[in-house]
């Protein structure tokens, strides 16, 4: 079973066949990103610019603006570190660069410094920049083939996790619109990356489950509102649930959209609060900030 970010790695690769613009842009982490396919296929349009994702942002932006698609990758926390460079390389310039995060989240074993818990609040700040999170392996290579084909800056958030696949191969990625995993019929539970399988493993082991609906948010910015808004409008309750800071993430988004209606409901954000979290391995971190399995199941029935 691949995690997310070697499939990303493998459809990259795959993409590039076809699109002889695509270029690949490593900040000394071909391995960890999962680039090492692609540099060994297409030695020509990779470029390594060591631990400079500074130098990365420009070269990117340049590239973009003279007709190719430049795929930067880095830690989630390192790249979007560089948001000054970014605001005015990328954003400002409308430079159609793909940016993308892996190790997104509690990847506490790395060390504290190098989980990514404010990269979607950043991000989604920044004019122009689209921005999502892919869930599942499959979703992955569908957002990966179309933010190769935008015309506009992006950034994607891929996870270090391994999940199983638990979408339908049906399944089909929704650009700006929150797509239904589960239907249900008074409780909204909106998720999006890894956490939408956690969130799913719990509900199924409520008794009462046709009470709650799963949606995923796999496109963070921008969002069709009109859509959202239709969709939530039923449900009594709102639960989010993230691998991120509340501040800015996914819970903020759709208090952000719902103030903005005629439908404000009571929203409950489960995410991470303002702090940085320790060094240990993701399952026990997902233990101590109740985002495992055990826990949702425990917030969501009693909610």
């Amino acid at each position: 079973m691949k995690s997310i970010r070697e499939q990303f790695g493998q459809t990259l690769s795959d993409l590039a066949k076809k699109n002889k613009k695509i270029v690949a842009i490593s900040c000394d982490l071909r391995g960890a990103c999962k680039l090492n396919t692609f540099a060994k296929k297409f030695p020509k349009r990779f470029i390594e610019v060591g631990i400079a994702e500074a130098n990365g942002v420009g070269i990117a932006s340049g590239l973009a603006l003279n007709g190719f698609k430049p795929f930067l990758a880095s830690f989630s926390s390192f790249i979007t570190g560089k948001n000054i460079e970014i605001r005015c390389s990328i954003s400002y310039n409308n430079s159609p660069v793909v940016i993308i995060g892996t190790h997104g989240g509690m990847i506490g074993a790395d060390g504290a410094t190098q989980s990514g818990l404010q990269d979607i609040s950043v991000m989604r700040s920044l004019p122009n920049f689209h921005v999502y999170q892919p869930c599942s392996n499959l979703e992955t290579t569908q957002i990966i083939d179309h933010v190769s084909k935008l015309d506009k800056p992006a950034y994607v958030r891929i996870a270090r996790n391994v999940i199983p696949e638990f979408l339908p191969k049906n399944y089909k990625f929704k650009f700006k619109k929150l797509t239904t995993i589960k239907n249900g019929k008074e409780i909204a539970i909106i998720s999006s990356g890894p956490m939408l399988y956690n969130c799913l493993k719990a509900i199924e082991k409520i008794k009462d489950k046709e009470k709650f609906a799963l949606l995923n948010l796999s496109t963070i910015k921008p969002l069709n509102e009109k859509q959202i808004v239709q969709k939530l409008k039923k449900f009594q309750r709102i639960i989010t649930v993230e691998d991120h800071t509340i501040e800015g993430g996914i819970g903020s988004v759709i208090a952000e959209v719902m103030s903005n209606s005629a439908y404000a409901k009571k929203i409950q954000m489960l995410g991470i609060t303002n702090k940085f979290i320790n060094s240990d391995n993701p399952t026990n971190l997902e233990k101590k900030f109740k985002l495992d399995i055990n826990n949702l199941y425990k917030i969501i029935n009693n909610f």
